[in-house]
């Protein structure tokens, strides 16, 4: 080959590479995207997590590791990593062998999802991720956001400064929980002018568990309905089935048959108003109490063990709510016989983590056509 058509590929060979430098991201579901996201994940665990077989899941191919937090708040962190100059991806740290970190998945009561939590004395956080006044979340991840969001907008914004301004946020299990409340505040932050409006934040909530109730998963599916945020599940796996999930006669939308049936039941004649009251209550009645004790046990009762964990934690006013829904645009990862033959599912002699680690999940997304 004559040198100048040496050098005419060569030129070529690096075209095609600006070019493919130079890809904007794209929304909604993409497989190696995520494949990624997943061997990144599983870096932010095996560092300090025993739990973590390093050899199951490889390296990631195309980011490098760049930043590593400190922990903080229930044993939280994350890490940011980078594909170039353009694009970062943002990964939290899910639950660690560690009681800290259980405790931010056992203090599962709702709070309001705008509102302001007193973490200590000199660390006040207001926080607005959804609008409608039902809209609540979980309170522990919303802790655990709320002290990992001052570093990681610090470093947005020190990023947004040299010129990369999309990033990938993702998260595993408790991190997925995270994530879902870290993407909203983020993009609450640009709607505010506190971030430019131009960042883009691509999310991947994997193995995640449900984040809020009804009216939060709403706004949030709302906000990400051009494509932007992804909920990926594997169906084996129990960790997206948690939060437990009360729903009331209360969780309902406004304009509903069930919020005037008392009335509706009043008014019609004895004794079939007495039997219709009756039978009201036997469906409503424990559903209530339930209620009652979920709070009482994974609100008030945990809040006490976190006041142990941060001395100067003020707990909030709960929502009166326990209605956890899965929330996202979902991508259910399949569990067939073949993946069965490789992950046991015998409820006999069970491994209640291997249907939920990055390895099954990997598994499953390379099958994905």
């Amino acid at each position: 080959m004559k040198a100048r058509q040496k050098f005419a590929v060569l030129l070529g060979l690096l075209l095609h590479s600006a070019i493919l430098h130079a890809q904007p991201l794209k929304p909604y579901f993409d497989k190696s995207e995520y494949i990624e996201t997943l061997k990144v994940n599983h870096k932010v665990h095996i560092d300090v997590d025993k739990w973590q077989d390093v050899k199951t899941v490889p390296e990631p191919e195309h980011f490098r590791q760049v930043y590593r937090s400190k922990s903080v708040g229930f044993d939280n962190l994350w890490d940011l990593w980078k594909k170039n100059d353009r694009l970062g991806m943002i990964a939290v740290r899910g639950t660690t062998q560690t009681g800290v970190s259980f405790l931010a998945n056992f203090y599962a009561a709702m709070v309001p999802a705008k509102g302001t939590l007193k973490l200590s004395k000199d660390f006040t956080f207001d926080y607005h991720l959804a609008d409608h006044p039902n809209a609540a979340v979980h309170v522990g991840w919303l802790v655990s956001m709320a002290y990992l969001s001052g570093d990681i907008v610090s470093k947005v914004d020190s990023c947004y400064k040299t010129g990369m301004k999309e990033f990938i946020l993702t998260g595993h299990s408790q991190g997925g929980g995270i994530v879902f409340l870290l993407k909203s505040h983020l993009e609450n932050l640009k709607k505010t002018g506190k971030l430019p409006a131009d960042v883009v934040f691509k999310t991947y909530c994997s193995a995640g568990p449900k984040p809020g109730n009804l009216f939060y998963a709403y706004e949030y599916e709302n906000l990400n309905r051009d494509g932007w945020a992804i909920n990926v599940v594997n169906t084996a796996d129990w960790v997206p089935d948690v939060p437990f999930t009360v729903q009331t006669v209360d969780d309902f939308t406004a304009v509903n048959p069930f919020h005037g049936a008392k009335a509706q039941i009043k008014k019609q004649k004895f004794p079939k108003n007495l039997a219709l009251k009756y039978a009201y209550n036997q469906m409503s009645k424990p559903s209530y109490k339930a209620r009652k004790n979920y709070q009482k046990y994974l609100g008030k009762m945990v809040s006490q063990t976190v006041k142990k964990q941060f001395p100067e934690f003020e707990a909030p006013k709960y929502f009166n709510s326990n209605y956890y829904v899965r929330t996202g645009s979902t991508v259910a990862l399949f569990a067939n016989e073949d993946y069965f033959k490789l992950f046991n599912n015998d409820p006999e002699n069970p491994n209640i983590w291997q249907h939920h680690l990055p390895a099954a999940y990997l598994n499953l997304a390379e099958k994905l056509k």
